[in-house]
């Protein structure tokens, strides 16, 4: 019969070896299905040509210029979730960007990436880790805001220039219905801090509530930053996209750009997906939209491809690496630090 040192002994272990084989296991998906969308889509198509031009003379160039970009991406990204989180807990920059890493490698195995915020959580103390989830759904807004308000205009000018048969049609959708719709959106944007007062007034909604009491302390000011660093990224994937098609040999005027890869995005956006199924769904869309301006199927299954690795699988398997290397009393029993107090406003 074991003694009672050796029960408090097992029971300090188990929790330590249940998180590492919760960690073997997200390993073990992730990597699967980065082999299995990356080997079922590439194999399918002779890509020596164009892999060879995007390392050749200054075509390189325009590749490392797309990989130093996600470092910008990923850094703006860790910016918001830091500036957000101001009202719950301080972070250095390091940790912010390191919960975010933690996001996303639990997003790729979720249906529209809802896993983020249970990985992004993982590294806040424990007191602030609900808390916090309000302080990312608020964050994902303002870039849902962005994305779909940027790209629409490149999709409404696809099908008013490629469809010339609906022209009036996507006039009076561009100048009128989507200029209303987007007020209004953004005006529930700014009142995000009244939400916790509007769970209150029923029942069923009023545990909520609780959760969503730290929206209350950010600011518009805060908000407008938010939304402008979510319209940088969205530019970043923007040049990142025209950089790739360039250095695999596909040269698109910036305007036309806009128009095709928003067209990509705003599809993208709408769709329903796990993120690692998305290569096969970026690649469909990609020869679609692009296919009405080029010839080279390769180069653009190419740079819808790199794009998806720079962008998705590798800050997946860098937060996947912190996941793995961070200490369980860190990442998965909150941090041992004490939570800021949160200042509910009457």
């Amino acid at each position: 019969m074991l003694k009672l040192s050796d029960k408090q002994q097992l029971f300090q272990i188990f929790p330590k070896i249940g998180a590492f084989l919760v960690k073997l296991l997200i390993a073990g998906l992730l990597f699967y299905a980065l082999y299995h969308q990356l080997a079922g889509k590439v194999g399918k198509t002779d890509f020596g040509v164009a892999a060879s031009q995007a390392v050749a003379g200054r075509h390189i160039l325009y590749l490392l210029a797309a990989v130093v970009l996600v470092g910008v991406n990923w850094g703006i990204e860790a910016l918001k979730w830091q500036r957000l989180l101001l009202p719950v807990e301080r972070l250095a920059f390091k940790d912010a960007l390191g919960s975010v890493l933690c996001g996303v490698s639990f997003s790729m195995i979720t249906p529209n990436r809802t896993g983020e915020y249970g990985g992004r959580i993982l590294t806040l103390q424990y007191a602030n880790k609900w808390q916090a989830v309000a302080m990312a759904l608020s964050g994902s807004f303002a870039q849902l805001l962005a994305n779909v308000g940027c790209s629409v205009s490149g999709f409404v000018a696809f099908c008013y220039f490629f469809f010339p048969a609906g022209r009036q049609l996507w006039f009076t959708v561009a100048t009128i219905a989507l200029p209303v719709l987007f007020a209004v959106v953004l005006y529930c944007f700014f009142r995000l801090n009244l939400l916790p007062k509007a769970l209150l007034k029923w029942r069923k909604t009023a545990v909520i509530a609780q959760f969503t009491q730290p929206l209350q302390q950010i600011s518009r000011a805060t908000l407008a930053v938010v939304l402008v660093l979510s319209g940088g990224r969205y530019l970043v994937y923007l040049f990142q996209y025209w950089l790739l098609l360039s250095a695999f040999g596909i040269s698109l005027p910036w305007a036309q750009s806009w128009m095709l890869i928003g067209s990509i995005f705003f599809v993208q956006t709408i769709v329903p997906s796990v993120a690692v199924a998305e290569l096969g769904i970026r690649g469909n869309l990609a020869l679609y939209f692009l296919g009405f301006v080029t010839t080279s199927p390769a180069a653009i299954l190419w740079a819808a491809c790199t794009l998806w690795v720079l962008n998705l699988a590798l800050p997946a398997l860098a937060g996947l690496v912190i996941l793995v290397l961070t200490p369980g009393s860190l990442a998965w029993r909150g941090r041992s630090l004490q939570p800021i107090a949160v200042k509910v406003k009457g």
